[in-house]
């Protein structure tokens, strides 16, 4: 038997030392790498074909790149499992380190929501999440006793009528300030911020969400999420101490948004109107924080809630409070801003997430409704629609404020590729109409969730996080220079105030031959996509960690 199988040994030998099976083995490892070769090649090349294809877009970039490098990296361990060759004991060590590495990678990081580009973001473990971080708020809020405490105020007290709360030029009553164009218009403020960097007045934790701020008469409203409470809040405007908080048993949350409400109160009349993410519509008392009226805006308009929340602020006028839930018959509603009964509604289109806004258009005031199908013109008296021009979206993702450019023409846009226009309303012979194609469309600039602000004939916008200059008459770009993330944008004067999405703010020249930033510094920290807030030379910054504010007077 042993010399059998020596013999046998022998034959194998001699059959496997033969230069044509040599040349075979050679060639049958050399196709198993170069296999694998090819499953990385052709990996990367996709990617970066892919990646050029969505242009500067860089949401597109990372949702299409993703399912690439997915598949990519399967067929990799695929072919390291079952095609390499190597020896079990490599392919299984192989795997056993990148194992490892995950697992560490795991250990140190954790995840913690996504960028505005999709991308995700993680922190280290041994940092506070942020719901540790709301747990801290918390503790903090519940050391800060109100000024005003409605459990002890009188049901006569607040039932009684509102002290006034007048609102003057100076103030910033509602969402992008009295417009809802990211225009300030209450005064110059400093910007050589190396030699008088801006003052800090105060600072301190804020509840979840993503709502900015009203402020009128040195009391500043907002909405944050405190734990199962979704809280409409007042503050000292000049101290940051907390005065008053409304709260209803509700809570929004979504994986790439995140915990909490998402508009931002109006002011009007003595009286604060805030929408909450899952539809909670609130009319409460400005200064005391208690409820006049209360309804659920979905709920009355049959409607489902939107992907990323109820977000529109609630515009407020004459008599009415105007919302737009969507759903039958229901584009744009109105109620009665004393009562809450509800007075009018109009239209089946879907619902958006810009806020309604007032305009003079062709001589006549009118409602704008940047929904999910695309933007409308609205009789301010009866909701009526006057005109309408399809700018679909699949999933109603209409986020930012259109501006109106001298009267006659809206410019607008969205993300996610669509890009921006600007449409001519034409009426004639009290007959409204728009003309079938827009004056330009420009992929140059698109409006994700960041409202773009005008000045002497030219729209700046931060397109997928780089702001951009574009001429209105021609919609021909000027120029694209600075990454600021997905922030936001005031006009101050001739300045723009970009707030990134790291908190860092940064003035601007609103110089429509060049970019040339003058001044920045860090406002805030954390991911801050909150639209801030200057009034009587101060900036008031806040996102889902923390709200500041800052004497920006020269």
């Amino acid at each position: 038997m042993s010399g059998t199988a020596n013999l046998e040994s022998s034959r194998t030998w001699q059959s496997d030392s033969q230069p044509g099976s040599r040349r075979i083995g050679n060639r049958s490892r050399c196709f198993r790498w170069r296999t694998g070769l090819a499953i990385v090649v052709l990996g990367g090349l996709t990617q970066t074909v892919v990646w050029n294809l969505a242009g500067s877009d860089r949401t597109l970039q990372v949702l299409y790149s993703m399912p690439i490098l997915s598949a990519t990296i399967l067929l990799f361990v695929l072919w390291w499992l079952f095609i390499s060759g190597l020896p079990w004991l490599s392919r299984f060590l192989g795997i056993l380190g990148v194992g490892a590495a995950v697992g560490l990678w795991m250990l140190v990081f954790r995840f913690d929501g996504f960028w505005g580009d999709m991308i995700p973001r993680f922190m280290f473990r041994w940092q506070p999440t942020s719901l540790e971080r709301a747990e801290q708020y918390w503790a903090y809020q519940l050391a800060q006793p109100a000024m005003i405490d409605l459990d002890s105020t009188s049901k006569a007290e607040q039932q009684s009528d509102p002290v006034p709360l007048p609102i003057t030029d100076f103030d910033w009553p509602g969402f992008r300030g009295p417009n809802r164009d990211g225009v300030v218009k209450s005064g110059e403020i400093r910007r050589d911020w190396d030699r008088t960097p801006p003052k800090l007045l105060w600072r301190h934790p804020v509840g979840l969400g993503w709502s900015s701020f009203a402020v009128v008469g040195g009391l500043a409203f907002t909405q944050e999420q405190r734990r199962e409470l979704e809280c409409v809040v007042c503050y000292d405007f000049h101290t940051g101490r907390q005065l008053w908080v409304h709260s209803d048993i509700a809570q929004f949350t979504e994986t790439l948004g995140g915990i909490g409400p998402r508009a931002t109160p109006t002011v009007f009349d003595s009286r604060v109107y805030a929408l909450g993410a899952t539809g909670i519509l609130n009319c409460l008392d400005s200064r005391r924080g208690s409820v006049v009226w209360r309804c659920n805006i979905l709920q009355d308009a049959g409607a489902d809630n939107l992907t990323w929340g109820m977000s529109g602020s609630p515009l407020v006028y004459g008599k009415v409070v105007v919302v737009s839930p969507g759903g039958p018959g229901h584009t744009i509603v109105a109620y009665d801003r004393w009562t809450g009964e509800k007075l009018w509604a109009h239209g089946n289109r879907r619902a958006g997430y810009a806020a309604p806004r007032l305009a003079i258009i062709g001589g006549m005031r009118q409602i704008l409704i940047f929904g999910g199908d695309g933007l409308s013109g609205h009789d301010p008296n009866t909701g009526g629609e006057l005109w309408f021009f399809s700018w679909p979206h699949s999933e109603q993702i209409n986020v930012a404020q259109p501006i109106v450019v001298d009267e006659v023409a809206i410019c607008f846009g969205s993300g996610y590729g669509k890009g921006s226009a600007l449409l001519d309303i034409v009426v004639d012979a009290h007959a409204w109409t728009i003309k079938k194609t827009p004056r330009w469309t420009s992929k140059q600039l698109k409006l994700k969730f960041n409202g773009p602000v005008a000045k002497d004939g030219y729209v700046y916008g931060l397109d997928e996080g780089i702001l951009v200059c574009l001429n209105l008459a021609t919609g021909k770009r000027q120029w694209k220079r600075g990454r600021y993330g997905y922030g936001q944008l005031l006009l101050i004067g001739d300045v723009i105030l970009v707030q990134s999405d790291t908190g860092e703010v940064v003035l601007v020249e609103a110089n429509s031959e060049r970019h040339r930033q003058i001044a920045r510094f860090p406002a805030i920290k954390g991911k801050t996509w909150n639209h801030p807030v200057v009034t009587r030379g101060r900036l008031l910054v806040r996102n889902a960690q923390e709200a500041a504010c800052y004497d920006l007077r020269p």
